[in-house]
């Protein structure tokens, strides 16, 4: 099989990048190990700049139809709302989008595939990069497919949007360097009954730890992001969702009810980026180049901006 380029990866970055191909004619294969897009929430806040990017291609209105808009964030100090700044009067005049938009990565990665079908194009989904090599001509991948069989890509040039993990980056033998920030982060989408709108991310700040609840798709459904204290002594794997919870009723100081837990997991924050974004003819963009604290949704929405750049 002969192509232009070859995408390793199908996630955001990977299939951000291959709808920027089909805009500018230029033919690709794009593969993922995964049997199909994610099911899960993921990575869920959309900047300005990715809307306009997608505004490009007609699939900014579709994402934010599908998504809530957080027009403003408040400031809650021991319970009670002590500031509120509008998205809107920040981003006047600078974009058409002045707003955080909150889509969960499920339905993000559904819309950029959908896209990519209707133009006659589909992912090599259950398709791993065993190997590859290069020249000043091109690059000659080999991918074993859903069959288990081995085939032989030969293109122009080849992307690694493979993630933090990436094979592509190891091959290449680029470097990662960064640090971690030791302390546990907590991520969970729940649904909550408390006595703040549904319009707003909501900040509580407090001396020590960290907790933001963004507001989701759905009556009542938000996601929460927080961390434990320094002292917090477990390791990922052995947090309890009740620990969570305690943590988000200790620290939020006001009365909530959270009424359902759709999803939880822990994690610490790395921050890394590679030496050099290519060598050749090949290059990385999204994960597999660089990795962010999940502040201001940075590693979704630069890694698309990655693939248009």
């Amino acid at each position: 099989m002969k192509t232009d380029v070859i995408i390793v990866g199908a996630g955001p970055t990977g299939l951000s990048l291959a709808c920027q191909f089909i805009r500018y004619g230029i033919n690709f294969v794009i593969l993922d190990k995964k049997e199909t897009t994610t099911p899960y929430s993921k990575a869920i806040g959309v900047q300005a700049r990715t809307l306009e990017i997608y505004e490009q291609i007609g699939l900014a209105s579709k994402l934010i139809e599908q998504g809530a808009i957080a027009a403003k964030a408040r400031m809650v100090v021991s319970g009670e709302v002590r500031g509120e700044v509008e998205f809107g009067e920040m981003g006047k005049g600078l974009s058409p989008y002045p707003f955080v938009l909150i889509v969960e990565q499920g339905k993000h990665e559904k819309i950029l595939y959908d896209f990519i079908n209707s133009n006659g194009k589909d992912v090599l989904w259950q398709a791993e990069l065993e190997n590859f090599s290069q020249d000043e001509t091109g690059v000659k991948a080999k991918v074993k497919t859903a069959n288990g069989e081995t085939e032989t890509i030969e293109a122009k040039f080849l992307v690694g949007c493979d993630g933090a993990k990436s094979p592509v980056r190891h091959s290449l033998g680029l470097t990662f360097e960064g640090s971690t920030f030791e302390r546990m982060f907590y991520v969970a989408d729940v649904q909550i009954d408390w006595k703040f709108s549904h319009d707003a991310l909501h900040a509580f700040l407090m001396k020590d730890t960290l907790l933001a609840f963004f507001p989701m798709t759905g009556e009542n459904q938000w996601r929460i992001v927080g961390t434990f204290p320094e002292e917090f002594a477990k390791d990922e794997g052995e947090v309890l969702y009740e620990e969570i919870e305690e943590r988000i009723k200790h620290d939020a100081e006001l009365n909530l009810d959270i009424t359902k837990v759709n999803w939880f997991s822990t994690y610490k924050v790395h921050t890394r980026h590679v030496n050099k974004f290519s060598e050749g003819r090949c290059f990385l963009a999204g994960d597999s180049a660089h990795i962010h604290t999940p502040a201001g949704a940075q590693g979704m929405n630069t890694g698309i901006q990655d693939g248009y750049n």
